[in-house]
């Protein structure tokens, strides 16, 4: 079989907005690169036709349009504060097309395998093709392995992942339990509430549920409009304002948090207060165990439910190089969360979690990526010696909840402040406000 030499092209594995704000960095830089994409357009997760998509119709952006978009290509002022899935898909495909990303692209041209050779990476797709790139970039993004926990006993009715969750319809004339505290499964068990019989959640612990709109403007944008303050400061403060704002949630049969405000992914939702209040939906514990149709939580209560719907999150999974990361918690373990410390040239952009909109940071992180590409070899080499050596505490001073999702989680501050700092060493640039505006 031939193997075609691209050893002068770097391999972007996905074309969802992780992909795409890479190589956008890389075309601004001048660096030959090649994305190859498993399916048959640019988009990612926010497709859902995509097979394996968590997406489902009532999906709306959980950050707001002001400060979600990509740097120096802001979402349509008629977009309103929280897009729907259907214009976060449009905005990222007018993206690909704005900076002319999309003829880099091999569409419907899944990557099987990669391997280390002398000349750098081996990518091989589903069809027996076969590339040397010079790098890889891992960007398929961390959202398409669902995790499922078990529990003792055995369901007679319905058991399936939030994932498979599309239409809002298919939940009518039947009992529902939703499981999980993140914005997915709160976002689902609203919906329950909303056409179901009987809507119930499972939450494992209590969690602070933040308004979308905070005196009349999107909540990160009232946040992000504030003084930086200390840790401990700001916790106090936005604590109090919330409890003005929401009030004790435990009134409305909601468990209080045994975690710190910010110490845990932020909920971001303004009607799971109002359907617990108006008793469309009841909280219960964590799961216990089952027995026919009927659920046992930790309280000893029971009910009755035709279908079970686990909102518990995503393993991370880079399956074509899982071997070429250590891993910890089903998360790749990354210097910076982007660089390999067992492997040059390997990379991995969008698997991680932070306390901030995504898109901005995937610009910020890829220009480091690009940065290191193109260094000088000494320049390299000290940064390679600090990938592979470096332990970073990127928490802020949070104490974040000990679980699987906020392993490698990220401060948004505290990780841009040691980006600039790690910039200043090397000799970068970081961006600015205007670096992409033309494609």
């Amino acid at each position: 079989m031939t193997i075609n030499n691209h050893i002068n092209h770097i391999a972007i594995i996905g074309a969802g907005p992780a992909g795409l704000s890479m190589a956008r960095v890389l075309k601004k830089m001048g660096t030959p690169f090649t994305i190859y994409e498993k399916h048959h357009n640019t988009g990612g997760i926010w497709d859902m036709n995509n097979e394996g998509s968590p997406m489902y119709e009532a999906a709306h952006f959980i950050s707001s349009k002001t400060l979600s978009g990509f740097p120096d290509f802001p979402m349509p002022a008629h977009y309103p504060d929280y897009p729907t899935r259907v214009q976060i898909l449009a905005y990222i495909r007018a993206f690909a097309q704005h900076y002319d990303l999309e003829r880099h692209i091999k569409f419907n041209t899944k990557v099987t395998q990669i391997e280390k050779t002398e000349q750098g990476w081996e990518v091989q797709t589903e069809y027996g093709g076969r590339q040397i790139h010079k790098a890889a970039i891992c960007a398929n993004g961390p959202l398409w392995q669902a995790n499922i926990p078990a529990y003792q006993g055995h369901f007679s009715g319905t058991i399936r992942h939030a994932s498979t969750f599309k239409k809002s319809t298919e939940l009518l004339d039947k009992r529902v339990l939703v499981v999980g505290g993140g914005n997915s499964g709160i976002d689902i068990a609203c919906e329950t509430a909303s056409y179901a019989n009987e809507a119930y959640l499972s939450l494992r612990r209590g969690y602070y549920f933040i308004p979308k709109h905070i005196f009349g403007v999107p909540a990160d944008v009232f946040a992000h409009g504030g003084p930086k303050l200390p840790t401990k400061l700001n916790q106090w403060i936005l604590k109090k304002m919330l409890r003005v704002a929401v009030g004790d949630q435990t009134k409305f049969g909601l468990p209080k948090p045994d975690h710190e405000l910010l110490e845990s992914h932020p909920i971001m939702n303004s009607q799971i207060l109002h359907h617990t209040s108006h008793g469309n939906l009841s909280v219960k514990p964590d799961i216990n165990y089952f027995n026919g149709n009927q659920v046992h939580f930790n309280d000893g209560s029971v009910i009755e439910v035709d279908e079970v719907i686990f909102a518990t999150g995503y393993d991370y999974a880079i399956p074509y190089a899982k071997k070429h990361f250590d891993w910890k918690d089903n998360r790749p373990k990354l210097y910076m969360n982007l660089f390999s410390p067992k492997h040059d040239n390997l990379f991995a952009i969008g698997f991680m979690e932070t306390n901030s909109a995504a898109y901005e940071m995937f610009t910020e992180m890829a220009k480091l990526i690009g940065d290191f590409l193109n260094a000088d070899p000494e320049t390299a080499r000290k940064f390679r010696q600090k990938a592979e050596t470096e332990v970073l505490d990127l928490s802020g001073g949070l104490k974040f909840v000990a679980s699987a999702r906020h392993t490698g989680y990220v401060d948004s501050d505290t990780y841009r402040a040691f980006l600039k700092k790690l910039q200043k060493q090397m000799g970068w640039k970081p961006y600015k406000k205007g670096d992409y505006l033309t494609p």
